[in-house]
């Protein structure tokens, strides 16, 4: 009896026990093309029409027919030896090792160890830098009276927070061919505007073909200025790239609420994030 290993190009390597179930699969498959077919106790894939040629040769009649009365007896033939039937099954498994090896191997992502991941904040589009000496004359000037020393200073910091208010994310990284994978993260505000931050609010982005693959929001609280506030992100992220951003911060000693989703809060950009 005869047997056949079939696949059709989609990573799924099927046995047939006899020429029908062969049949079977063959029709059933989308895109004829890409069939290969291994027939036992012979050592290659074959395609589909080069298959339909053997199977007709083996069809053909090429031997004479003896006449009755030439016909000798023939002695019985011996019994055959389980020996080769055993070959066979061996080497049948050793095929299907084999193809589960490679198709495995090909599939497989690979990752490999990279350089760790060391970003800051970039600036938002909504506090755009300012020359506070220009600003400060103007505001003087406006008011006919010079502005204290804490007045001016506050000012300062709520106009120039971002160069004050460090945002940073730190990971380990590992490369594919199906990009980049981000694990032992973690998220670190570094305040060196010498006061106090109450709270702030940080989202952390996954990028995906340049889409957001996921988001996570992070939240700080008591903020000192005399050594940084981290915090460390479980999980592992896979994406193309990640990015760091402040949604809001609030800090009541210099009476600064900041907002990603806002362009001021009252309208006054000299000094749009002053609040009480």
């Amino acid at each position: 009896m005869e047997k056949y290993l079939f696949t059709d190009g989609t990573n799924v390597v099927r046995e047939a026990e006899t020429r029908e179930e062969l049949q079977t699969l063959i029709l059933s498959s989308a895109d004829p093309v890409k069939i290969r077919i291994w027939v036992f106790n012979t050592n290659e894939w074959i395609s589909l029409a080069d298959f339909a040629k053997q199977s007709a040769k083996s069809f053909s009649p090429d031997r004479k027919i003896v006449p009755a009365a030439e016909v000798k007896e023939e002695p019985a033939p011996a019994r055959r030896s389980i020996v080769p039937g055993l070959v066979k099954k061996i080497m049948i498994g050793l095929i299907a090792v084999v193809i589960i090896f490679l198709v495995y191997n090909f599939t497989k992502v690979t990752w490999t160890k990279t350089s760790a991941l060391n970003i800051t904040a970039a600036r938002p589009v909504n506090t755009p830098l300012v020359n506070m000496d220009s600003l400060t004359e103007t505001i003087e000037s406006l008011r006919g009276l010079k502005l204290d020393k804490i007045t001016k200073t506050n000012l300062r910091i709520r106009n120039t927070w971002p160069d004050l208010l460090q945002l940073q994310l730190t990971a380990d990284r590992d490369t594919s061919r199906e990009g980049s994978r981000y694990y032992n993260l973690e998220l670190a505000i570094d305040n060196s505007t010498g006061y106090n931050i109450d709270n702030a609010v940080a989202e952390l982005v996954v990028w995906k073909n340049s889409e957001a693959g996921s988001r996570d929001t992070l939240r700080f609280a008591n903020i000192s200025y005399a050594a940084p506030a981290k915090r460390k992100i479980k999980g592992v992220f896979k994406g193309d790239s990640i990015s760091v951003s402040f949604n809001s911060i609030r800090s009541k000693s210099f009476n600064f609420c900041y907002s990603s989703e806002k362009k001021s809060n009252y309208g006054n950009y000299n000094d749009r994030w002053f609040c009480k």
